[in-house]
């Protein structure tokens, strides 16, 4: 990336994500839901046990995780395509192999950006996850996903993989992110007190990952509407470059953001039997959020 490539705030709060395509893989997406009016979001789902597939769903969202993150997303890049694949049931939780089945259709879709505010801490399945993120970055595809809302420094998939933009929460500004250097999940984007559509219509106030990475998904967007060329290293570069730096945390303090949020760590499971799961509404993430 040479200097005349480089981005500031100015270049991205001017931007707005136009012609970029963005697939929320969640609980579904209330697409009736007012702060969507006007513009459509087509809804896909996960169905099948031993060989999952992917069909057309007209459910909606069975939780109201998904709609609270895809109104994030719809809020930050107003010119992106938005659409919704549910992976996950009413309890916020699915099996791996669904997931997995529905993260390689997503790929095949060739969306732009995949979200996902989920993710799970079994190592039996970090290859899986592995291989699906070697492929999205190989196709220029950029997964954007949750850190562990319990603890950040703990291990989870997808996010802990390098070439993956994951972040913490923190209650930060909108378009605003800061970053930690020595973590697997390098990245802080609000997420602490964030007012969110829900199913059914309403409204909530939210705390965790989940909806950080609904924020940082969101700059993302914008910045690969100016960038559609650059890889996920590119982009995370960007990110490096716009976040403001933090301290490492000590081994030994606390594993939420101190520094930047005074609330406990908390947030929903998203996913069941093969734990990948780190996000949910009202309070979700890698752990429950608030």
């Amino acid at each position: 990336m040479s200097p005349s490539d480089s981005i500031d705030w100015d270049d991205v709060h001017a931007a707005r994500a136009d012609g970029v395509r963005i697939v929320v893989v969640d609980s579904g997406v209330d697409a009736a839901h007012t702060v969507f009016a006007g513009r459509p979001v087509a809804s896909w789902q996960v169905v099948g046990g031993e060989a999952p597939t992917v069909i057309e769903d007209d459910a909606g969202d069975v939780f109201g995780h998904g709609t609270a993150v895809a109104s994030i997303v719809h809020r930050l890049a107003p010119g992106a395509t938005i659409e919704s694949l549910r992976v996950l049931g009413g309890d916020l939780r699915s099996q791996s192999r669904a997931v997995l089945a529905g993260l390689r259709w997503a790929l095949d879709r060739r969306y732009d950006i995949i979200n996902c505010s989920f993710g799970t801490t079994s190592r039996e399945l970090a290859p899986h996850y592995k291989d699906f993120v070697d492929d999205a970055f190989c196709r220029g595809a950029l997964v954007v996903a949750a850190g562990n809302n319990h603890d950040i420094r703990r291990t989870s998939y997808p996010a802990s993989f390098p070439t993956v933009l994951s972040t913490d929460y923190g209650a930060l500004a909108e378009l605003a992110i800061a970053r930690r250097a020595g973590q697997l999940v390098e990245f802080i984007a609000p997420g602490e007190a964030v007012r969110v559509a829900w199913k059914g219509g309403g409204w909530r106030e939210n705390t965790g990952c989940s909806l950080a990475a609904a924020h940082l998904a969101g700059i993302v967007a914008r910045i690969r509407g100016l960038r559609p060329g650059w890889n996920a290293c590119q982009i995370k570069a960007a990110l490096y470059a716009l976040a403001e730096a933090l301290p490492a945390p000590d081994a030994a303090g606390p594993p939420g953001l101190s520094e930047i949020s005074g609330e406990a760590r908390n947030a929903a499971p998203v996913e069941a039997s093969s734990r990948a799961g780190t996000g949910a509404p009202a309070a979700p993430g890698s752990g429950q959020d608030r």
